[in-house]
């Protein structure tokens, strides 16, 4: 097969959690673009905008308002989702909280789980269904975890710490090693990928502060911050036939950042 064909998506039916903005919305254009169907949700940016933008590339798409924490919001969803375009090929488990910057003893019980509801269970919670109705299938599938360098270390940006965030993203890459175990004879892949720092909505607190910002870039061997664009080639070659051999895997994705 041509190289290049490695990576067409035509037929295929994408789900993309928190697809209304930042590295979601992105990770669900580069979908669509290579020839997918794209549902997104999320519970607190209307996604209508950019289903309607997938649409006018001719694709089928969709945006429905969903909490990813609650179980029986999701499935619902994801029933509507095979109602309508009729299977699920990928899933892009990419909603989540972002850092609030406390110190650990600061950290309330209610905080603690709050973070591992909203940005480790909620991947579960949303991945079991979707892998059901992949097993079901019999076709396989590809579920692509979101997850972050954070999962592998505890940033430098005293005094605004972010453990709880790091340990659940920490949470995020080993379950994609458990999840790519357990679903691999169903023909299932699962992968993660772990973006460096890359501006967004999310991460709009540490933008205002610069003397953090300035020890985050003498962190980083390339010299700058990611691009919310850049994401979109690394979604698509998991996604895709191209990384077909591929799978429990958290590709790193951070300027060099973890290198020093």
């Amino acid at each position: 097969m041509n190289v290049l064909k490695q990576f067409d998506l035509s037929g295929k039916v994408a789900v993309v959690t928190g697809g209304a903005r930042g590295l979601g919305r992105q990770a669900a254009l580069a979908l669509a673009e290579a020839g997918a169907d794209v549902a997104i949700c999320g519970r607190s940016t209307d996604g209508t905008p950019t289903a309607t933008e997938i649409e006018a590339m001719g694709r089928r798409s969709f945006f429905a308002k969903v909490d990813v924490t609650k179980s029986a919001e999701i499935e619902p969803f994801v029933e509507e989702v095979i109602g309508r375009l009729g299977k699920i090929d990928i899933l892009v488990n990419n909603a989540a909280i972002g850092t609030r910057g406390q110190s650990l003893e600061t950290v309330s019980d209610a905080e603690w789980h709050e973070f591992m509801d909203g940005i480790m269970n909620c991947m579960f919670y949303v991945a079991k269904p979707i892998a059901r109705h992949m097993i079901a299938r019999g076709e396989g599938g590809v579920i692509i975890n979101m997850t972050s360098i954070n999962a592998f270390i505890i940033s430098n940006i005293a005094p605004r710490y972010n453990v709880p965030y790091c340990v659940a993203k920490a949470g995020v890459a080993h379950m994609t090693h458990g999840m790519a175990t357990n679903w691999a004879p169903h023909k299932i892949r699962v992968n993660g990928i772990a973006p460096g720092f890359i501006p967004t909505e999310i991460s709009s607190a540490l933008l205002q502060n610069p003397d953090i910002m300035n020890r985050m870039l003498a962190g980083q061997p390339m010299g700058r911050f990611g691009q919310l664009e850049e994401i979109k080639g690394a979604i698509l070659f998991l996604a895709s036939d191209a990384s077909s051999y591929m799978t429990g895997h958290n590709l790193v994705m951070d300027g060099g950042a973890t290198l020093w």
